[in-house]
């Protein structure tokens, strides 16, 4: 059994021939050798090259080249531009392979995004490749294999829809404002724990009047009395009634 992936890869070259031009031959064909070495970026400068001295029939064929090497830098969507500036001028053998690729692109596009109106049109490009060779291998098994995903992607929940700006804004505004008034509740709260403290403080701190000292006195033994001879005298309170203790 064939892996899905390399048949997904397969990409092919449009060959050309002398007919077509010495200068517009040379740099294809530089083109193709550094496409095979790997060096894709090199070989769209190359197909660029002979692109801009081309005529013809040999445009499509280049605008196909073209395709192949961004296609291979993963560059889809730049490829399928190529692609289908190939379409109009290519005959029925080069449009086939042009529709195999674009079904190729459009598949690359539609996993990556999971987008199912990008592996549909994969799998329409690869049925207009098969309407042109029927006898395509590769396009049959392409196909099945994305309609398997579409299937997949037709059972899973869609991804969710990113909220719209406004409600955005409203939430982080309505979670500045919750904080802010976190913000004045706590501080009203530490404020009262300190005027509470402030007064029981100014409460203890209370000095003694000659009333109360008279009052206490009546109770207190001679020793008690002697100490609190002494905290008045500190305090600046003279004896009650002018007696010593």
């Amino acid at each position: 059994m064939r892996k899905e992936l390399a048949v997904m890869l397969l990409i092919f070259i449009a060959g050309f021939s002398l007919a077509l031009g010495g200068e517009v031959y040379e740099k294809v064909q530089e083109g193709n050798q550094l496409w095979h070495q790997g060096k894709y970026q090199d070989a769209f400068g190359k197909y660029t090259e002979a692109l801009s001295v081309a005529r013809g029939k040999s445009e499509a064929q280049i605008h196909y080249n073209l395709g192949d090497s961004l296609y291979k830098q993963e560059k889809y969507e730049d490829a399928l531009k190529e692609f289908e500036q190939a379409l109009p001028s290519a005959d029925t053998a080069l449009k086939e392979k042009i529709y195999y690729n674009m079904g190729n692109s459009y598949f690359r596009i539609g996993i990556a995004k999971r987008d199912i109106e990008q592996l549909k049109k994969s799998a329409e490009s690869y049925q207009k490749a098969l309407m042109l060779d029927p006898k395509d291998q590769d396009a049959k098994h392409n196909l099945e294999v994305v309609r398997r995903h579409i299937k997949l992607q037709m059972q899973q929940p869609p991804p969710p829809q990113p909220q719209p700006q406004g409600n955005q804004q409203q939430k982080q505004q309505s979670k500045e404002e919750q904080k802010k008034q976190d913000q004045q509740q706590q501080q009203s709260q530490s404020d009262k724990e300190k005027e509470q403290q402030k007064q029981g403080q100014a409460g203890q701190q209370r000095e003694l009047t000659k009333e109360e000292a008279e009052r206490i006195l009546k109770s207190l033994s001679e020793q008690e009395k002697q100490e609190l001879k002494k905290m008045m005298e500190a305090q600046g309170i003279s004896s009650p009634s002018g007696k010593d203790w």
